[in-house]
């Protein structure tokens, strides 16, 4: 076994295995709404049901193309775009450490389906990337149907719409610091990860001008 096969692997397995150890929390939480839960089942409980099970499976799928995925044919050099897309990818989970009052049911349901809306698509968009899924800027093949004909960037969309709802559901200074750093750090995140794939793929320019949005269509 190679260097480069070796790196790669090592690459691989912290991911996944940190997706899968919280899909083991996540999927704990599920069993007790399921047969533990002994307080209302009104839509609050519904929505909150639907968005576990939501992340449960984007955690596992992540994980299982992150071991499955195919070897990249660029990767985008320096340290710096690798910085960036790990702090974009785990500054989220940082507010979950922040003081929270207890959130308001209105105000708990809109964000919860926020988190629903955002986990959703972003099952679909890594289902359609499939083994070219990865989290750092680097290039396997060039995925253009399915979420990425309307946006070039849908995992990106998914995870703001989802920041969106937990802004809601917690709302704070830090909170909203937080998540308008993320989104700055998605912005140069996706600066990146176009670079490699235009360095990569020849047809790319054409790609980006058919799918002009990087985000929301005939915004931005």
């Amino acid at each position: 076994m190679n260097g480069a096969v070796l790196y790669d692997l090592a690459m691989r397995l912290p991911l996944a295995v940190l997706m899968l150890y919280n899909a083991l929390f996540v999927g704990r939480d599920i069993y007790a709404h399921l047969f533990l839960w002994t307080g209302p089942r009104g839509l609050t409980y519904g929505t909150t049901v639907a968005s576990l099970v939501a992340t449960e499976v984007y955690l596992l799928l992540v994980a299982a193309f992150t071991l499955v995925r195919l070897r990249p044919v660029r990767k985008l050099s320096g340290i710096v775009p690798r910085i960036t897309a790990l702090a974009a990818g785990l500054l989220p989970a940082s507010i979950a450490w922040l003081p929270k009052a207890p959130p308001m049911p209105g105000r708990q349901v809109v964000g919860t389906l926020f988190i629903i809306a955002g986990m959703g698509l972003a099952v679909v968009s890594i289902g359609w990337l499939g083994k070219s899924f990865s989290v750092m800027p680097e290039a396997r093949r060039l995925i253009t149907n399915g979420p990425y004909r309307l946006v070039r960037h849908p995992v990106y969309l998914a995870s703001l719409i989802q920041g969106t709802g937990i802004v809601l559901i917690y709302p704070s200074i830090a909170a909203v610091l937080i998540y308008t750093v993320e989104m700055i750090l998605q912005v140069i995140r996706m600066g990146y990860e176009e670079r490699v794939l235009r360095d990569t793929f020849p047809e790319y320019d054409d790609y980006a001008r058919q799918t002009s949005a990087r985000l929301v269509p005939r915004l931005y």
